[in-house]
């Protein structure tokens, strides 16, 4: 996919604001239309309707923390044939403790201590604390990501006052990746010209997910904000029911 990479350069529209760390794309931006589809495609759990797109935020990074991924990424590159870091963009769902991205104005960072989707963001994935959310480690202590929607989806946990839910886009660096079908607890550490596990379904796996055992290997590159599962004609269908019960009168199609 031709998204554009990470750069030194700002995004237009940025304005340096403390606690911001997101741009809004138009609907017009190809990037918005190409993010869209991606995450579409890649929804692939049969039992869950496709959701709407509400709004797509580009992440814009610290020199410091792109310094870092770039050195990675060049370092991963020369050790493999062909040279390339074989990076992909993967999804990544966690918990939303506010409201960030509900508008595209709201694209202030909060403080909540619950709020990982902000500390993620704000301060890109730390290895340290796998297994702080979730106990069950499939391939051990990693920074998992998965190459469907629908499952990182599963992950997100969100607030009440929000009809929207959020979801990741990372750049990943997989580089040589090991492939399992099976769980691997156990797994500490990579064999040597590793750099990631990739879990592809057929046995304890019903989706894929890769996972990455540096910090620098990942970085936050979107934010994508969706309506909660309920198709679109039917929230249309509503809205032309409540409009006609309250003002007693049909609504157009």
């Amino acid at each position: 996919m031709a998204f554009h990479g990470f750069s030194f350069k700002k995004p237009a529209g940025w304005t340096r604001k403390k606690g911001t760390r997101l741009v809004a794309l138009s609907p017009q931006d190809p990037t918005y239309a190409q993010l869209e589809k991606h995450f579409q495609d890649a929804w692939k759990h049969p039992k869950k309707p496709k959701p709407q797109v509400h709004a797509i935020f580009e992440i814009v990074l610290t020199e410091e923390s792109l310094i870092a991924f770039l050195r990675y990424r060049a370092l991963v590159e020369i050790s493999r044939v062909p040279r390339n870091a074989n990076e992909q963009l993967l999804f990544h769902g966690t918990n939303r403790a506010c409201l960030l991205g509900d508008e595209r104005t709201r694209t202030r960072l909060c403080t909540v201590t619950g709020c990982l989707l902000c500390s993620v963001i704000r301060n890109s994935f730390d290895v340290g604390k796998c297994g702080k959310r979730h106990k069950f480690r499939r391939f051990g202590t990693g920074i998992y990501t998965t190459a469907c929607s629908s499952k990182a989806d599963d992950y997100f946990n969100g607030i009440p006052d929000s009809p929207y839910r959020a979801v990741l886009v990372n750049r990943v660096v997989v580089g040589n990746p090991l492939t399992r079908q099976y769980n691997a607890e156990e797994l500490t550490e990579l064999p040597f010209g590793y750099h990631s596990v990739v879990g592809v379904p057929g046995a304890d796996l019903n989706y894929e997910e890769t996972v990455v055992y540096t910090n620098d290997a990942i970085r936050p590159a979107y934010l994508i904000i969706y309506a909660a599962d309920v198709p679109p004609e039917l929230r249309v269908a509503d809205l032309k029911s409540i409009l006609s019960t309250l003002f007693k009168t049909p609504v157009a199609s």
